[in-house]
């Protein structure tokens, strides 16, 4: 039996109907598809930044534990019995986060402790945690430290100074040192003035200690010219031959030894004996 299938042509109603049906059904496929790829491309980005931050806090935690091990190596931190949750450091920052540590004493003893670490980081909405136990080895560390000492010193050196030297000495006016009487300004004076008497200090024989004042006419002055020590006074009295002391000042070199204390500053040593501490990881998870 022969049987004639027939081929629909472009221009036939029911051909172009099918077509738009399987490009219909494709268009939702793709859409479908297409949406499925853009939420699991989305979901694939959020796990990755949430990915990121919990490595990026972990490292903030280890940062907290290595800043910790520093400290005990230094003795900022000192382990004692008691301490539980003892903080070390609360929200410290860094360019990525934040970190926090707390210190527990598990054991001390004289030549080592042990302590429980936890050091907590925080970036963004992740937080992480790293616990250690750490072993304190302790022994003694000497150092000995350059110092400067400041001594006193006893610096001498000579002076030579001038004193004056006082001495004094009583002296008698010599008779025959004496001017004439008529060669003096009190004879010319008295002469000269209205008066018909003047005085004058005589010395019998030339003796200075029995001198005394006479008063005698102008005429008979004439009869002193030729004794020795006479003269004209004018205060009635013999005060040239009174005694006189005469002081006499000079002066003589003296040497002396003075001191002076002076600072000097000289270079010494000191030792210095001090508790060390070698930190030692035990475990770290």
């Amino acid at each position: 039996m022969n049987s004639t299938i027939k081929m629909a042509k472009p221009g036939d109603r029911q051909y172009g109907g099918g077509i738009l049906t399987a490009v219909a059904v494709l268009g939702f496929l793709l859409v479908v598809v297409q949406g499925s790829v853009y939420y699991r491309s989305k979901g694939s980005t959020k796990l990755l930044g949430s990915e990121k931050n919990k490595v990026l806090a972990t490292q903030m935690a280890e940062a907290g534990v290595e800043a910790n091990i520093a400290d005990l190596g230094k003795r900022k931190i000192k382990v004692q019995h008691g301490m539980h949750d003892f903080v070390t450091y609360d929200r410290e920052g860094l360019d990525a986060g934040t970190y926090s540590s707390r210190l527990t004493t598990v054991a001390v003893g004289a030549a080592a402790d042990t302590i429980d670490l936890v050091a907590t980081g925080n970036v963004g909405a992740s937080s992480q945690s790293v616990s250690a136990r750490l072993r304190l080895k302790k022994f003694l560390d000497t150092t000995r430290t350059p110092i400067v000492v400041v001594v006193p010193f006893d610096s001498a050196f000579t002076v030579i100074d001038t004193v004056p030297d006082t001495t004094s000495a009583t002296v008698f006016m010599n008779p025959n040192a004496m001017p004439a009487v008529n060669a003096t300004p009190a004879y010319t004076a008295c002469m000269a003035s209205s008066a018909h008497k003047c005085d004058v200090c005589h010395l019998p024989g030339g003796d200075v200690s029995k001198a005394n004042v006479i008063n005698i006419s102008k005429s008979a002055i004439g009869t002193h010219i030729g004794h020795h020590g006479d003269y004209v006074t004018t205060d009635n009295s013999c005060d040239l031959y009174k005694p006189k002391t005469v002081v006499t000042i000079s002066h003589h070199a003296v040497t002396r030894t003075a001191h002076v204390m002076v600072d000097h500053s000289t270079y010494d040593t000191t030792l210095v004996i001090d508790t060390a501490v070698k930190v030692q990881i035990l475990s770290w998870k």
